[in-house]
């Protein structure tokens, strides 16, 4: 089992120059698995790019074991960190769908909006949080709504359920929001969305 300096001194070398000593130290701290996972949300934080970058890579690699802890970090205080947490979500793809339908409902706005926008990075394969992202449509927080309009959008074919509330949304105060509610309709395929955009 690997110690906390070894892990340290693998964080480090997500900073280096040489990509191929990145994408070593990204395999190692893979293989460490869980023991890592604290180490790489630190590394979320970084001021280094590439750190944040290869920490969020290595985190979605991990998988399964390191959903826990990136939904914990949609909460952080640092904006960065909530923004490469859902990133590395959306790379776990469809395993992190059910969390993030549950982050949802968090009373703290920027968990909300990093699930979403990660559920939006994730399409079609979150289609089962469709009527999380109906209830999303009419939450009180912009980038919220325009999140949720963005991953029905991005699901297409498979967000038929939110016709009636994207048709809402566009009459929404957010002219962001009418915009990719709109889109949203558009990527449904529905003649009942066409119907609904004809009449704008």
């Amino acid at each position: 089992m690997a110690d906390n300096c070894e892990i340290d001194e693998l964080i480090e070398q997500l900073g280096e120059a040489d990509t191929e000593t990145q994408s070593t130290a990204v395999s190692e701290l893979v293989e460490i698995g869980e023991p890592a996972i604290p180490a790489l949300i630190e590394a979320l934080a970084d001021v280094i790019w590439d750190v944040c970058d290869c920490a969020a890579d290595a985190l979605a690699q991990i998988g399964v074991p390191a959903i826990p802890a990136l939904i914990e970090a949609l909460a952080d205080e640092q904006k960065n960190v909530r923004l490469n947490a859902a990133d590395a979500l959306s790379r776990i793809g469809a395993p992190a769908v059910q969390a993030l339908i549950e982050a949802l409902s968090d009373t703290y706005q920027p968990v909300r909006e990093n699930a979403v926008r990660a559920l939006s990075l994730i399409g079609k394969p979150a289609n089962e949080a469709v009527p999380a992202l109906i209830q999303a449509l009419r939450d009180d927080d912009t980038e919220v709504r325009v999140y949720a309009a963005v991953a029905l959008a991005n699901i297409g074919e498979f967000a038929k359920d939110a016709i009636p509330a994207l048709i809402g949304a566009l009459r929404d105060e957010s002219e962001r929001v009418c915009q990719h509610a709109a889109f949203a309709l558009q990527k449904t395929r529905s003649p009942e969305a066409e119907k609904a955009l004809s009449q704008l």
